[in-house]
């Protein structure tokens, strides 16, 4: 028999219990706290405003975002006292998180039979392919027409053999065409972006297809997390010794899911004889909102050259959702 181990499905409208976006009545291009604006709002608005020489994002709409699950484990986030247990293992897991309707089923059920019965566990950490595959695609916010996509040139997974070297694999604007990560410039320290082209680039990609490309979930842990030493084999957030990830073997990481970080319901929960297996869900928030101007899943980077505006790199964002975990029971019983 087949057990849905995951089922993902897509709210149109926000809820309460994740944190969804509020887009921005006024959009920019500058940052607005407490709300995100989607460049094709911008351009809508005719409220595109970026100065010469200067770099700006806004939110793109993802069309393709594919991850793979290859294990779950219960566990507990003291340090010394995880108590890991395999809970499933088998069939790898790849499903598509851009926002359509999926449920997948998995011919292993999830299996409780490892973990001690009587403890408290309060953390699920969950080994995943580094690698998504990510494709997405934005309207110029400059209302000019023209759209850009995720391309070809740097889709590939890259080859940097020391990724915490970060100054190895990403580049400072458009210095060195061999990294295939980049940040604006100096005096921008947040994340990293996936290059669109060897250049900054204004060419309508109108009639091309938004390409998947190839993007290094682990690479945000090297540039965001610093703490290497409280939690033996992670990397974790400065100051925070329970939000932490971990590189192992054949491109694979382990993402500790804390429900006091991620949104979550079912943990803590205590295991009890008898218990034998549960059902676990993923509730993510549909990429599209509100016709065409409201969508969620990609950063798009742009430059204004001399008052042409022209595409940089795309980066992954988050557009919300839970994990809900079930209630312990016998396999007949669920």
């Amino acid at each position: 028999m087949k057990r849905i181990l995951l089922i993902i499905g897509v709210l149109l409208t926000s809820q309460s219990f994740a944190a969804a976006p509020t887009f921005c009545s006024s959009p920019t291009m500058a940052h607005q706290s407490g709300c995100v604006s989607t460049c094709s709002a911008i351009a809508s608005a005719g409220s595109f405003s970026l100065s010469d020489g200067n770099y700006g994002r806004c939110l793109g709409k993802a069309t393709s975002d594919i991850l793979t699950i290859y294990k779950i484990e219960l566990g507990r986030v003291e340090i010394g006292n995880e108590q890991r247990c395999t809970i499933w293992e088998g069939d790898d897991l790849t499903f598509d998180l851009s926002g359509a309707k999926t449920s997948i089923n998995s011919k292993f059920p999830i299996d409780l039979s490892s973990c001690t019965k009587g403890v408290e566990f309060d953390v699920i950490y969950m080994t995943l392919d580094r690698y998504n595959k990510f494709a997405a695609e934005a309207v110029f916010p400059d209302n000019s027409g023209k759209i850009a996509r995720t391309t070809s040139t740097y889709a590939a997974k890259d080859g940097a053999a020391d990724n915490s070297d970060i100054d190895s694999w990403r580049d400072t604007g458009y210095v060195d065409t061999s990294k295939y990560y980049m940040k604006p410039d100096a005096g921008i320290t947040y994340g990293h972006f996936k290059k669109l082209s060897e250049a900054p680039s204004d060419t309508d990609l109108v009639n091309s297809s938004n390409v998947e490309m190839y993007i290094d979930m682990y690479k945000d842990n090297y540039v965001n997390f610093t703490d290497s030493s409280s939690r033996t084999g992670f990397l974790c957030a400065a100051g925070d010794v329970n939000d932490c990830n971990a590189n192992i073997a054949d491109n694979k990481m382990i993402a500790m899911m804390n429900p006091n970080l991620f949104p979550m319901t079912g943990l803590p929960l205590t295991l009890k004889e008898g218990d034998k297996t549960l059902n676990i869900e993923y509730v993510k928030y549909a990429s599209d909102r509100s016709g065409e101007t409201e969508h969620v899943g990609a950063y798009f980077l742009w430059y204004n050259d001399g008052g042409t505006l022209k595409y940089i790199g795309v980066m992954q964002e988050d557009g919300g959702g839970e994990l809900i975990i079930g209630k312990p029971g016998s396999a007949d019983g669920l």
